[in-house]
């Protein structure tokens, strides 16, 4: 798996060459509180700036949530950007879509599945495009893809058993984890004079501490709704000033189903361990609580949403069959 690589030990050539930064040396990369400010500092620069959406998407996000759209608006707008109207028809042609009738047309895809499913389906074609995308991190990139993937999918299901207004849940879980992608996309731009960036194997838990305020900023950047904002601020506390966000919770339960269920940002499957060497092994074993949530967390947002235990049961069941239909996940 080339994104664990194993950092320099003393005495190996090259070990402490450089001084206590990003673009140079491997020394802070052993201290996780160091690179836990190294990290705040790279993403929190006045300069700093995530991945630009396609202008399709940001659009779409803005007219999802006006009461006075037309049709011939939404597909004027989609046929702006040939790849994304091309690859919503792609997507739309697959099993998880096909229904009696064949879609066949930007129109046929809009007024069948309506405007915020069309509007999750384009986002979630941009941050394939611009988001989960990285020469120095591919590996890691196509995990944090799926498990996005299924995040969003197991958030919308599991509004379906709560009261939990649906439509942000999607986004929201699409996008909760894009702090971690923005994290690794800026320590790749910040190499500088390394010939490749940090490795994952010494900074995962550092870029796990950060992830939260990495998306909160980026969703502020990218001016998206408050909501989704809050989401990616705190999924993994979800109680805010003393009160349960709901749609953190949400989003906090969906993660949790899809790690459980293999689809999580650390590789579990044994295809993938076997190609580690034995040091590699026990570090993915040992960063198995990256993007986990505590019993307590899990514990609030259970009672927040009302959820027992054999409701979850029941969702994670239905979970698990959800995900066999998306393209991707395999």
């Amino acid at each position: 798996m080339a994104f664990l690589r194993r950092g320099k030990k003393k005495g190996e050539e090259g070990y402490g060459d450089g001084r206590a930064s990003i673009a140079e040396g491997d020394d802070v990369l052993l201290d996780e509180e160091a690179m836990v400010q190294q990290l705040l500092a790279c993403i929190e620069a006045p300069d700093y700036r995530p991945p630009t959406l396609p202008a399709v998407a940001v659009e779409l996000m803005t007219l999802s949530q006006r009461s006075d759209v037309e049709i011939d608006d939404v597909v004027k707008l989609l046929e702006q950007d040939s790849l994304i109207a091309g690859r919503i028809l792609k997507v739309v042609g697959s099993a998880a879509f096909t229904g009696a009738m064949k879609i066949t047309s930007l129109r046929d895809a809009t007024m069948r599945l309506g405007l915020n499913t069309i509007r999750d389906l384009v986002m979630e074609i941009a941050m394939n495009m611009r988001v989960f995308k990285s020469s120095d991190y591919a590996d890691t990139m196509d995990l944090l893809r799926r498990h996005a993937t299924a995040t969003a999918h197991l958030a919308r299901l599991v509004c379906k058993h709560t009261d939990v207004d649906a439509e942000f849940a999607f986004l929201a879980g699409l996008l909760h984890d894009v702090g971690i992608a923005g994290t690794l996309l800026a320590l790749s731009e910040k190499k500088g004079r390394r010939k490749s960036p940090p490795d994952l194997i010494s900074i995962w838990p550092a870029v796990d501490r950060v992830h939260q305020r990495a998306g909160e900023l980026m969703a502020g950047l990218w001016e998206l709704p408050v909501d989704i904002q809050t989401v990616l601020s705190a999924h993994h506390q979800v109680i805010i000033k003393g009160e349960t966000h709901t749609l953190a919770a949400t989003v906090a339960l969906a993660n949790e189903i899809a790690h459980s269920l293999g689809v999580g940002v650390i590789p579990k499957a044994e295809a993938d361990m076997q190609e580690m060497t034995a040091e590699e092994r026990d570090c993915v074993r040992a960063h198995t609580s990256v993007d986990r949530s505590s019993k307590a967390t899990m514990s609030h947002a259970c009672q927040a949403l009302g959820l027992d235990e054999s409701t979850l049961l029941m969702i994670r069941k239905e979970g698990a069959e959800v995900l066999q239909t998306i393209p991707g996940l395999d």
